[in-house]
């Protein structure tokens, strides 16, 4: 069976275990490893969870799974930040064959969300099996991987790393590729394609912000720059400069301030990420903050490996939830976790997601503090062959890799 061609952009960060958060990344984890719990209940007084393996779930040998695999994975979460901080209060794991009973120093509604991500996966003991439906990436080249399925029927999946998204609708035309991404689409391009059946559009959007570097020792630490930065922004420019392939993510307690020089004498260093189309609203964001409030700002790439990104005062990021919870979206949680006014009122809600009273507090914190200037919500545009079943690359809260299929006409 002739493989399925997909493109990416960059090569993934990881492609097993927990991932820390980077779509790309949880998206080529789903390929090969899957949830296997199930919540069987919760005592009356929160503290103590009760899960069960799903009954027939097996690792790609045939092996079953067992809940001291996914006791391994709750370990494993433990020691990455963007994860740790949701599992804290787990006082104990403890398993027998297929039950998983987790003990808690206070109640944790979000923790069965959490353990159904791509990232709380099980984790066989020899730490190769998977769990999902393909088996674990093979690198052969530099920029190619093959993923071969763990059941017959199903096409392997070759994935090729090109970092030209500007090139990916002509690759495609040219049959090179089976899928491009939808990560890096030419913004400029999708009026070309919206016709075609060949074109999607994710149905949800990823958020694309700019945070506030924590140890930063400039304005950016006074609630009352930041909103001045958030009035200096023009939304219908920021828009305009991604030709339109994209939405204003503007918040409802967002007022476009006149051009001032409030700003003048501060100096501010951007990072972004250097990945399409961030160098450009980066490009764009730095120019409004300079003509509409005298700020002076430098730009400069953000590296994951290095956390260069401590270096920086805002950093422009895109962030979305990394489970099904609303305590689990990183937009806010990434910049505020240590922020003494917002963080209790995010435990609260943590504990009880029911907490009229902290939404409340939170919303109007949020008004206050402007920890996060929301910029744009950026939708995953592809090109997909025609003859291809399986959406390939889902929406941006529900990251599971498809299990594909050719039609019997393909060629």
């Amino acid at each position: 069976m002739r493989p399925v061609v997909v493109e990416v952009d960059d090569d993934p960060i990881r492609w097993h275990g927990p991932t820390g958060g980077d779509y790309l990344s949880r998206w080529f984890a789903s390929a090969s490893q899957h949830s296997r719990l199930d919540l069987l209940w919760v005592t009356d007084d929160g503290l103590s969870q009760h899960y069960r393996v799903q009954q027939g779930a097996s690792f790609s040998d045939g092996s079953p799974v067992r809940a001291s695999d996914h006791a391994r994975a709750i370990r494993t979460a433990l020691t990455v930040p963007s994860l740790q901080r949701f599992l804290l209060d787990i006082r104990a794991v403890r398993t027998s064959k297929d039950t998983l009973v987790i003990e808690l120093r206070r109640p944790v509604p979000h923790l069965p969300g959490l353990l159904q991500s791509v990232d709380l996966a099980p984790i066989s003991a020899c730490g190769q099996l998977s769990s999902g439906a393909y088996q674990r990436a093979v690198r052969t080249t530099d920029d190619e991987y093959w993923l071969e399925p763990v059941r017959a029927g199903t096409p392997p999946v070759r994935v090729l790393v090109r970092r030209d998204p500007h090139g990916a609708p002509e690759r495609f035309r040219r049959g090179e590729v089976d899928v491009t991404c939808a990560t890096a689409f030419p913004l400029d391009r999708v009026t070309d394609f919206a016709d075609s059946r060949a074109f999607h559009t994710a149905p949800t959007a990823i958020e694309m912000c700019l945070e506030v570097v924590p140890d930063s020792r400039s304005a950016v630490r006074d609630a009352e720059f930041r909103r001045q930065l958030l009035g200096a922004l023009r939304y219908e420019r920021l828009v305009a400069r991604c030709w339109n392939g994209v939405e204003p993510a503007a918040p409802d307690h967002h007022v476009e301030a006149p051009p001032s020089t409030a700003g003048a004498g501060e100096r501010l260093r951007l990072g972004y990420w250097d990945y399409y189309p961030n160098l450009d609203v980066a490009e764009e964001v730095a120019a409004q903050l300079t003509e509409n409030l005298g700020v002076e700002v430098e730009l400069a790439p953000a590296d994951f490996v290095t956390g260069s990104a401590h270096s920086f005062d805002l950093l422009l990021a895109l962030r979305g939830p990394l489970f099904a919870d609303p305590i689990g979206a990183l937009d806010l949680l990434d910049p505020a976790r240590r922020d003494p006014v917002l963080a209790p009122l995010l435990s609260r809600l943590s504990e009880d997601p029911d907490d009229e009273d902290a939404a409340g507090e939170l919303r109007r914190a949020v008004r206050e503090q402007c920890p996060v200037l929301p910029l744009l919500r950026l939708r995953g545009h592809w090109l997909q062959h025609e003859a291809l079943a399986g959406r390939p690359w889902p929406s941006m809260d529900a990251v599971r890799f498809p299990r594909f299929s050719w039609s019997a006409d393909s060629p």
